[in-house]
């Protein structure tokens, strides 16, 4: 490879690694930014979250204020009547009313005895009960002037303990009146907020549409325990507000759910981008690799190229001054005799042989690189086509001191095109003496195996290691022999498997005897009666 095809392929490189670099860098800030911008949207999802339930916080402790106020004011009339039996029941409201209380038992302490009147004997954790919550109310008795309620779960079942003082002159706690009542008027409470009060701001409501249908409410006691739940979806775009100490230290959780995110958020939530930039990442690696591949085997292309015609200069070389050398000898009448003349006239022609084959070869290769070569085929007698060939091409075998035997069988046919089976076989019979030492036999060997036609060359060379067996058929690929050096351009075996592919049948070398034996196959054969000797 030239100095400046080097620096190109560098420079080719550089920036094709420089451009899956940049194109990471901007995968990376691509994703980055999703992950800004969709930490941005889920921000505001969550203020808003936090801004419904506060609202929902503040609406519900007024409506619990409400409730707790109207069913007080009824078991009060019914202490002051003489009977808190009067006041078990819904109280507070008519029968159409929702605002009332289900009173299971109803109680009135004076603080100067602590002695309690009771509608019926409570339970004995309530009474307990009752009496810690005036005790805790009573340690900050300026805050002790509105009705407050806790939750408690007895036998199972959540209730709540309702409590409202009386005041004296001085605002202070004289008695306090309270009921056990179920903690359903929680729940029912929180609904009706749901039904009637927009927790949202108004310019995020549509008009028409009920104003809470995005959001999700849970009410939890201090225990952990779900008084009331809208629905029993979730999602992680949430927020929480405890309501006050009076109102029971309840839990009140807002969540909006993410099919909402579209109308409350511009855009609406940023899709995740990381697989489609992960899909660009691998298709960028994938094409710079087969970018470099492709740079190395041009490099490898151009290097067997180079080497290809530094080997036909060489063997083209080599013929035409044996040819030039001798036919001077004979123009300059230089021959000391007949035999010496004819001598060098053999030689004349030898070459030629070498170098209209080598020329046929190239021909041949390149033919085969720009457009795929045309055969035709012939039903023929094998075995007088092989042995023309090899009596044509026992000189070049004599001239590097190889002996050619056959073994034929003469009643082998197929369709072949003459041309293409010659120079298949010139090119095994080349490559045989080439890669054989000097003194060699070289075998060839045709005979009919299950409707093929076998054509066998066999050398006593080092043979073909099974490792290189696949790819000596390869353009310009030749076998390193340590210690010796063989010319040739290195198409012979690929211009050999693409004849015989273009045959339908198939070439493969094997061990041999003593060296390598090279095995082409034709498809159709047949044997024929009456066929003539073969060629020994």
């Amino acid at each position: 490879m030239s100095p400046h095809t080097r620096s190109r392929s560098r420079l080719i490189v550089v920036l094709l690694v420089a451009t899956l670099g940049m194109t990471g860098l901007l995968g990376y800030e691509a994703h980055q930014a999703v992950r800004s911008h969709r930490a941005s949207a889920e921000g505001v999802l969550r203020d808003y979250a936090g801004f419904a339930a506060w609202e929902l916080s503040r609406q519900g402790q007024q409506h619990l204020l409400d409730r707790m106020n109207h069913g007080m004011d009824a078991v009060r009339t019914a202490y002051r009547r003489g009977d808190l039996a009067l006041a078990r029941g819904t109280v507070g409201c008519s029968s159409r009313c929702t605002n009332g209380l289900d009173v299971r038992d109803a109680f009135h302490v004076r603080l100067s005895d602590r002695l309690a009147s009771w509608s019926r004997t409570p339970a004995p954790e309530v009474a307990s009960l009752v009496e810690r919550i005036i005790d805790d109310n009573l340690r900050n008795p300026d805050d002790f002037t509105c009705p407050t309620f806790v939750i408690t779960t007895i036998d199972d079942e959540p209730l709540a303990i309702v409590l409202q003082p009386t005041l004296d002159r001085a605002s202070r706690a004289s008695e306090v009146i309270g009921v056990v009542t179920t903690a359903t008027f929680v729940a029912e409470t929180f609904a009706k907020i749901l039904r009637h009060d927009a927790l949202l701001p108004p310019s995020l409501v549509q008009p028409g549409t009920n104003p809470n249908t995005r959001l999700t409410v849970r009410v939890e006691s201090p225990a952990d325990q779900t008084l009331f739940a809208s629905s029993s979806a979730w999602s992680a775009y949430a927020a929480q507000a405890p309501l006050a100490r009076a109102y029971g230290s309840l839990k009140v959780a807002v969540a909006i759910t993410p099919e909402a995110a579209s109308t409350l958020v511009i855009g609406g939530l940023p899709r995740d981008r990381l697989p489609l930039i992960i899909g660009l990442m691998a298709l960028t690696t994938g094409l710079v690799i087969v970018s470099l591949v492709q740079l190395r085997r041009e490099a490898e292309i151009g290097r067997m190229r180079s080497n290809f015609v530094s080997g036909v200069s060489h063997e083209l070389r080599t013929p035409l001054a044996q040819i030039r050398m001798f036919t001077e000898t004979l123009l300059l009448g230089r021959v000391r005799s007949e035999t010496e003349g004819r001598r060098s006239l053999e030689i004349v022609a030898r070459e030629a042989q070498r170098l209209s084959q080598l020329v046929e070869n190239v021909l041949l290769f390149s033919r085969g690189e720009r457009q795929r070569p045309e055969i035709h085929r012939e039903a023929t007698r094998l075995a007088s086509l092989v042995g023309e060939v090899v009596e044509s091409f026992a000189p070049l075998a004599a001239s590097r001191h190889a002996l050619i035997r056959t073994e034929l069988d003469p009643t082998v046919s197929a369709r072949v095109d003459e041309g293409a089976l010659r120079q298949v076989l010139l090119n095994l019979l080349d490559n045989a003496v080439k890669y054989g030492p000097a003194g060699q036999v070289v075998r060839v060997g045709l005979c009919h195996d299950e409707g093929c036609a076998r054509l066998t060359v066999e050398d006593e060379g080092p043979g073909v290691d099974p490792r290189d067996a696949s790819r000596i058929w390869r353009p310009f690929h030749r076998l390193a022999r340590p210690g010796t050096a063989t010319g040739g351009a290195g198409i012979g075996l690929a211009i050999v498997k693409q004849l015989v592919e273009l045959h339908d049948g198939h070439a493969r070398v094997e061990a041999g005897d003593s060296g390598a034996r090279f095995i082409v196959e034709f498809p159709g054969a047949w044997r024929e009666t009456g066929a003539p000797a073969a060629v020994a």
